[in-house]
């Protein structure tokens, strides 16, 4: 069930932007911008904090698009702009180097269906598959893919060897193609 907060920050940002928009900073701006820093952990703080001012700004200018009958609460939408949104930065400042740091590799899904449609199915299994994930490699997966916590960092977290995480990784890893590949979704 949404918090009560989150539903007024739902019809704030609809009907007030400036108070909805305040609301979330106060809300959610500590985890926006810790994502933002995980992804953009060589950056400036300044990037950072750009990063994560786009991010307020395109939950606002994608309000509309927010489906709460989706089952997705306003949190995890705007952590996956957030997500986005630094990725976006972090490849715009790469754009001259030839190499992309192994924290940049991210699981996509490609495919033939065109449209939000195909995009919130995608998720859907994608999101459904690591919840099934047995504990730790949920947490592993979920730590390294969507908070973009190190390697090291989630072993000590967890209290597992660094090995131990990466083995986690890889079987979940080829858990989730497999069910992608079960689904009909197309990746590469």
């Amino acid at each position: 069930m949404k918090d009560i907060s989150e539903e007024k920050i739902l019809r704030l940002l609809k009907a007030a932007p400036e108070e909805g928009i305040h609301m979330a900073l106060n809300a959610y701006g500590g985890p926006v911008r810790t994502i933002c820093r995980n992804i953009l952990f060589d950056c400036t703080a300044e990037d950072v904090e750009e990063a994560a001012a786009d991010s307020f700004v395109e939950l606002w200018r994608s309000i509309e698009r927010f489906d709460e009958k989706a089952g997705y609460s306003l949190k995890s939408y705007l952590y996956g702009i957030t997500r986005h949104k630094a990725l976006d930065k972090r490849r715009t400042m790469n754009k001259s180097r030839e190499h992309i740091p192994l924290e940049e590799v991210v699981i996509e899904a490609a495919v033939d269906l065109a449209g939000d449609y195909a995009q919130k199915l995608n998720d859907s299994i994608v999101h459904h598959t690591v919840e099934c994930l047995d504990e730790p490699m949920r947490s592993v997966f979920i730590l390294r893919y969507f908070y973009f916590v190190k390697i090291k960092d989630i072993a000590l977290r967890l209290g597992l060897t660094p090995k131990t995480v990466e083995n986690h990784l890889y079987r979940g890893k080829d858990r989730l193609r497999l069910e992608l590949t079960e689904r009909g979704v197309q990746y590469e």
